[in-house]
């Protein structure tokens, strides 16, 4: 049965426009630019401010004059600091809320273990005193060994500067951060070690490195493919080997991380083509200076999967029989990953024309015995949409609008909203060249679907 009911929805179409050289940014339907999110409230602040000594806060009188604000406590963070921080400031009448924000701000910094407020009202208003306990703070940051790598590239990877908390798992997690950077290099035997930093009263920071030979890549073999060649498989790997000597220091260093990648690169393909059994593993093979490898991979495909059966389950607009004939994977075919999604959007495209724009449309996989596997789409068709608004607003050319409500086509309201038709609108949006296409340079043209209030969305579309 098709639902009765034809939900209107909204359709929103933010774009950046282009003129003269220069981007302009478009706001849709008000609001503040770029979203205008509301000021951070950590949702656990009550509880912090109550443990320390929160009640006073509740006691000073709103409206009041704050005649003074005064910290103490500090030592390595001036008190310039922490009062630009806040917003709770002499001269200004006291609000609760804003106070509560300038806390939450404090301890996001992540420079205090505890601020403790306390106010004192007197007959011109009211004496704000903080009693602040600092956490540690690095005075300098110092890396010993390194020769392939420079210290300003080694801190930026790192993420830890002079200035900031001394905290042992931001210690730990820079170390990390700097064996990947090695590792991503060739220098895969990096060995660092923190010399300084992670005992009680230390203040600097000291990583000892030993960043052992850049490695690089000899030859790189396949074992156990049958299926597809060496020359396929090294087309879905990033790493790359001397060409037989060609190019022996040249776009070959081996990255562990990347041999790792590579290893799951290799298998997602075999998967993709329907082999589920398929494992990969590699092996390095040093020769006798430790800075060549030889790279082998080793490959156990096992058995093609073939399609047993293809059902769809959910579907009351339309009969399966309808569909499948319309379907790309068949029973009795090798399993093809491509094929499946194709069916995916096929199925969505179908209800979406028809106005289910928020349908879903999920292939399972079910495994059986004798490498074969049954799937089974199972479809979600939600209600019927039509539109009901359609909101262009670029800000600085009014003119535009006229231009952008062409490319829509038959999107109007109250019109069915077709899912497909949508899509192509976008896509002739974006060919008019009049708007940014480039994301690194404001919002590229794009619809966006609103559904009304109170509908779930969560089990929509893509789109």
């Amino acid at each position: 049965m098709i639902s009765k009911r034809a939900m209107m929805i909204r359709i929103v179409i933010p774009a950046t426009m282009v003129l003269n050289g220069s981007v302009v940014f478009g706001q849709m339907g008000g609001g503040a630019p770029g979203g205008g999110a509301p000021a951070f409230m950590d949702p656990k602040f009550s509880d912090k401010l109550y443990e320390a000594g929160g009640p006073q806060g509740r006691e000073a009188k709103e409206g009041a004059i704050i005649l003074s604000v005064n910290i103490e406590g500090n030592s390595s963070i001036s008190q310039n600091f922490i009062l630009s921080t806040m917003q709770s400031r002499e001269d200004r009448t006291f609000d609760k809320e804003t106070f509560n924000r300038d806390i939450s701000t404090l301890y996001r910094t992540n420079l205090f273990k505890k601020i403790t407020p306390y106010f004192t009202e007197s007959q011109g208003g009211v004496h704000i005193r903080l009693i602040v306990d600092e956490r540690p703070i690095i005075k300098a940051v110092f890396f010993r060994g390194n020769q392939h790598i420079d210290d300003s590239q080694l801190s930026k990877h790192a993420g830890i500067q002079k200035g900031d908390p001394l905290d042992p798992i931001s210690i730990n997690s820079a170390k990390s951060r700097l064996i990947e950077l090695y590792q991503d290099k060739g220098m895969n035997q990096i060995d660092i070690q923190i010399i300084q930093g992670l005992k009680p009263g230390q203040r600097e920071v000291e990583f000892l490195v030993n960043e052992g030979p850049v490695e690089r890549l000899n030859k790189i073999r396949f074992i156990g493919n049958h299926a597809f060649t060496t020359d396929i498989l090294k087309t879905k790997i990033s790493s790359r080997d001397a060409l037989g000597g060609i190019r022996s220091y040249m776009f070959n260093k081996a990255s562990d991380l990347k041999m790792e990648a590579d290893r799951d690169a290799l298998m997602g393909y075999y998967r993709t083509l329907g082999y589920f059994d398929a494992r990969v593993e590699y092996r390095k093979d040093y020769n006798t200076s430790g800075d060549f490898i030889d790279l082998t991979f080793v490959v156990s495909e096992g058995q093609r999967y073939k399609i047993k059966s293809v059902s769809i389950v959910g579907t009351k607009r339309y009969q399966p029989s309808e569909l499948l004939p319309y379907m790309k994977l068949k029973a009795g075919d090798s399993f093809l990953q491509p094929n499946k999604l194709h069916d995916e959007k096929f199925l969505r495209d179908v209800y979406g024309a028809q106005g289910h724009i928020f349908s879903e449309v999920i292939g399972e996989l079910v495994y059986q015995p004798n490498s074969e596997v049954d799937v089974v789409y199972n479809v979600g068709e939600g209600d019927v949409y039509r539109v009901s608004e359609v909101r262009v607003h670029i800000d600085g050319d009014h003119t535009k609008e006229r231009v952008v409500m062409q490319p829509l086509g038959k999107i109007r309201p109250g019109s069915i909203a077709n899912g497909p038709e949508i899509d192509n609108a976008e896509r002739r949006l974006k060919y008019l060249n009049i708007f940014n296409n480039d994301p690194s340079q404001g919002t590229v043209p794009n619809i966006r679907i609103e559904p009304p209030a109170g509908v779930d969305q969560e089990f929509g579309s893509n789109r």
